[in-house]
């Protein structure tokens, strides 16, 4: 699996560096401070984008220790707040929808059992980027750049297990339930392509390499891989081609699948769809969605995916997660 990441990498790589040309020949190039959008479109159903998001999961089977009797776990409520910025941008000077831009992005992701009574947070993930983002024709876009992820265990989901002493030292386990320790990180490469199949089909994939990654109580993770990809269709174009715009009316239906994979977790395909209505705001480049979510894959939140740093998880022994829920989306 460390060799198929290999070469995911080398043939996105290869794509951008063959796809430099037709945006050399431009002239003359111009400078954008802080342009309204992006060059690289942020994926509509990948859950760790930085956006603002408030969504109801209605959990199938879940894998997060509610102490319930049952294997339902309820209904949860999922908070997020960030976004996607260019910072400048250089543009051929005949079109600033075509570039090269250092873009900005960040966002923090909060996972309630709101409806229960006995928890109430079960933790936070925080992330974001700094990357060069390229898109020589309005079909192609590439980024290369580092990304940071952090996920904690929330306070009031300690509590519950009974853990009044902290920090809890290093290799240490909490009085009840499965070992999780307190927060997992990963400072990775990212390298990423998208493509514009049709004015309606978008796909996309990315690829990250682990630079410094902490597995819960400052233990090293020997599986620094993860890719991911995706398909979307939204039914009103999406300008393939320069002046080709959306059409008028409020805004349009879309379909959104998103796959990922950790190599910890033995590249098991967790897997979002997501059904939806999409309005978009041309002048400033943001989006608001109001859909449904059906997701089935490792648990959402990282810090709660056990590995024990000897082999990746098997995957009859991934905490998996299923569930279908409703919520709405607003990305800058």
């Amino acid at each position: 699996m460390r060799h198929c990441a290999v070469c995911i990498s080398l043939f996105l790589a290869s794509m951008l560096f063959t796809s430099l040309a037709p945006l050399a020949a431009q002239d003359p190039v111009a400078v954008r401070p802080v342009p309204v959008d992006s060059l690289f479109p942020e994926p509509l159903a990948d859950q760790r984008s930085p956006r603002f998001a408030l969504s109801f999961p209605a959990m199938l089977t879940h894998a997060i220790d509610t102490q319930e009797p049952d294997g339902y776990g309820g209904i949860r409520e999922a908070l997020e707040f960030g976004g996607v910025k260019s910072l400048v941008r250089l543009s051929p000077g005949s079109d600033d929808g075509l570039g090269v831009e250092l873009a900005l992005g960040a966002g923090i992701f909060t996972l309630f059992d709101a409806f229960e009574d006995d928890l109430d947070n079960f933790g936070w993930e925080g992330s974001g980027f700094l990357a060069l983002q390229y898109k020589p024709t309005y079909r192609f876009a590439a980024k290369f750049g580092l990304h940071h992820l952090s996920s904690h265990v929330g306070d009031e989901y300690l509590a519950n297990y009974g853990v009044t002493d902290v920090p809890i030292a290093d290799g240490a386990e909490l009085a009840d339930g499965d070992t999780y320790g307190f927060f997992y990180v990963r400072d990775s490469l990212l390298l990423g392509l998208s493509y514009q199949l049709s004015p309606i089909v978008r796909v996309y994939g990315e690829a990250r390499y682990s630079m410094r990654m902490f597995e819960y109580m400052y233990c090293y993770n020997d599986y620094p891989w993860q890719a991911g990809g995706g398909l979307e269709i939204i039914f009103k174009p999406n300008g393939v081609t320069s002046g080709l715009g959306y059409r008028e009316g409020w805004g349009s239906w879309y379909v959104a699948a998103d796959v990922s994979m950790y190599q910890e977790s033995s590249w098991f395909p967790s897997t979002t769809v997501q059904v939806g209505y999409l309005m978009h705001s041309p002048l400033h480049g943001e989006r608001f969605r109001v859909g449904l979510e059906y997701y089935y894959g490792r648990a959402p939140l990282a810090v709660f995916n056990h590995a024990d740093g000897t082999e990746p998880t098997p995957w009859d022994s991934i905490p998996l997660e299923q569930y279908i829920g409703i919520g709405i989306w607003y990305d800058l």
